[in-house]
């Protein structure tokens, strides 16, 4: 009796790949190994066992150089009476994905390589060295081993909000940049701007003239008045009235705040500083560009999750807009997923397992086996989940009191999400909970702009349906 080769140790990728080889039978296959670059590609062909049958030849990144692949390929098939043709190509910066694209259009079976799988082949033959012809042979070797993913590349609008979402994180992580140089410019202008430390009854006390160094008024300030000399010059008075003038709404505490620290400052002369000032204002201008495109981003990411079925997880309380869309779009198309488990193993926040004879197992941290981006949503996910969702947040405190690390229940709170967002997204169905307050058009008010709200209840809740559980 033959066992089903889902049990493969490799899951579902290693059983699909047996199944391949069984049917089609090994002596049948071609493979070819394409090493990315940015102009130039080279590939080798070679035949299951690793017989060379053409040699390691370059090619360009256009479709003249895909023209003499296949070209390659048509008249070694022929030669040989080979039948299937399987192409490896490793994961090189952005450079593979019109290769896999090429070749899948083709209708040539393509395996995915990633370049830390060749780095392992080349340590496992014990060969330190690495040239463009090794990694061919280490592509072929894991071809032959059966490593890499079928999986195709995201295309249509889950593509298209991959792509946006991730840009969007891209210029939060450059605003963060940015705010970081803003607050080493005021450091040398007027130090004690983002505050200071007092005493009160022989006690330390931090005392800062703004809550958020960031908002409308510090921003303006300072752009306009950044030294403790322009604040002086500016008064009380000339404080209040700028503050009417630009509707700034300082407080009288602040104002207060403003010129004691000024007064006390131990910055240097203003016209020792005017370096820092001139960059200080570059860099506010460039953090307000980056506000706007960031708001013009999300406005699109929010257009085009409406469109796609992952936009369901937005009536889950505490799955933001732009979180939920770069959730789903990291999870990508699920219907080449049988289990939200295998989701997990895609992130890589599987725990790892070690178990031997007849001990108990033992469970460590995460794999990290995965996609990296998936995995940093995840664990995102979790932590807003936590704070702003009454179940996850008891499911998290039970955590924390069975003995997990705050950063253990984040990611175990991050996976249940993708087990429910799984089953949400497959059967389309609304999320069901028993707490009292909660309203579905509450929820998505919060998230979506009034014409989105429309869109989603168009798109998502049964028209009988009165009330989302």
């Amino acid at each position: 009796m033959a066992y089903n080769l889902l049990n493969h140790i490799q899951g579902k990728n290693g059983s699909r790949w047996a199944q391949f080889i069984k049917e089609t039978g090994s002596e049948n296959l071609l493979l070819v190994a394409i090493d990315a670059a940015k102009y130039t590609h080279k590939a080798i062909l070679t035949t299951f066992y690793g017989d060379i049958l053409i040699k390691p030849f370059e090619f360009d990144a256009s479709q003249t150089g895909l023209e003499l692949v296949n070209s390659q390929i048509h008249s070694v098939k022929e030669e040989f009476g080979l039948t299937e043709v399987v192409v490896g190509i490793e994961t090189t910066g952005h450079y593979y994905e019109d290769l896999v694209r090429k070749c899948m259009q083709a209708g040539h079976r393509v395996r995915v390589v990633n370049a830390a799988t060749t780095d392992q082949e080349r340590k496992a033959l014990m060969n330190w060295s690495k040239t463009d012809n090794i990694d061919l042979m280490a592509i072929i070797q894991s071809l032959i081993n059966g490593r890499g993913t079928s999986s195709e590349l995201s295309s249509g609008s889950i593509g298209a909000l991959q792509k946006l979402t991730r840009a969007r994180r891209e210029l939060v992580d450059e605003r963060t940049s940015t705010q970081n140089l803003i607050r080493m410019h005021m450091d040398h202008v007027f130090r004690e701007f983002q505050g200071k430390s007092v005493w009160e009854n022989g006690k330390r006390k931090h005392v800062q003239p703004f809550s958020k160094l960031f908002g409308k008024a510090p921003c303006f300030i300072m752009k306009h008045y950044p030294h403790p000399s322009d604040i002086l010059g500016l008064g009380e008075e000339g404080l209040r009235k700028l503050s009417i003038q630009e509707n700034l709404k300082l407080r009288d505490s602040t104002i207060k705040c403003l010129i004691d620290f000024a007064e006390d400052s131990i910055s240097q002369p203003k016209r020792e500083v005017k370096a820092d000032i001139y960059l200080l204002a570059q860099k506010l201008d460039r953090m307000e560009l980056i506000d706007e495109q960031i708001k013009e981003l999300e406005k699109k990411i929010e257009d085009l999750f409406l469109e796609t079925p992952g936009a369901i997880i937005l009536a889950v309380p505490g799955i933001g807009l732009v979180t939920g869309a770069e959730f789903f779009a990291e999870m990508g198309d699920l219907s080449d997923f049988d289990h939200a488990g295998q989701l997990i193993k895609l992130a890589g926040t599987n725990p790892i397992v070690k178990q031997s004879g007849g001990h108990r197992p033992s469970y460590y941290g995460i794999s990290k086996q995965g996609r990296r981006t998936f995995r940093n949503i995840v664990y995102q996910v979790g932590k807003s989940l936590s704070v702003n969702n009454p179940e996850m947040r008891e499911r998290y405190l039970a955590l924390k009191d069975k003995g997990k690390h705050t950063r253990q229940a984040y990611v175990a709170i991050g996976n249940r999400m993708i087990r429910l967002a799984f089953s949400m997204i497959r059967h389309q169905s609304l999320y069901r909970t028993n707490h009292e307050n909660y309203a579905l058009v509450n929820v998505l008010s919060n998230k979506l702009r009034s014409t989105n709200v429309k869109r989603f209840y168009e798109k998502f809740v049964p028209i009988n349906s009165s009330k989302s559980a």
